[in-house]
């Protein structure tokens, strides 16, 4: 069942999806999904929820929705954009995950590191994944690296 939300004159869909244990299959997760927000209503339908919230799993729907909540207000927080130092020009990091399968390569571009390595930890459990590492914009050099054995 899909929840919505209106934060900031923006509307979210919100899936809450179970996690039962093979260990514990009486007591059951609860996790949330979002959408991308979009300011009409009738938009919203067409909208996948695709981002995790990243929370822990919580113990009742109630409780995954509190965070989905709580989570939403966070990212529109980090999302607001910066004001740029007084006498400067804002220059701007730019982190690239580049992901390589065999001969196959393709990069993904973060404005955060934390999002960027998040995302590198993710793809390192791809099966087809040999390499994994993240560069930005302003050395040739990767910062991180991480090679299949």
């Amino acid at each position: 069942m899909s929840e919505i939300l209106n934060h900031r004159g923006q509307y979210f869909r919100v899936e809450i999806d179970e996690i039962v244990s093979t260990d514990a299959p009486d007591k059951p997760t609860y996790v949330a999904r979002c959408s991308s927000g979009t300011r009409d209503l009738a938009d919203l339908s067409r909208q996948s929820c695709s981002r995790l919230v990243s929370a822990t799993p919580a113990s009742s729907r109630d409780e995954a929705l509190r965070q989905a909540r709580e989570w939403l207000t966070n990212e529109s927080h980090a999302q607001q954009p910066k004001k740029a130092k007084a006498g400067g020009s804002a220059l701007s990091v730019l982190y690239t995950v580049w992901v390589i399968e065999g001969d196959r390569s393709s990069g993904i571009d973060f404005a955060e590191f934390h999002d960027a390595k998040a995302f590198a930890a993710a793809a390192e459990k791809g099966s087809e994944v040999t390499k994994v590492g993240i560069k930005n914009n302003e050395s040739p050099q990767f910062l991180t690296v991480w090679e299949r054995p």
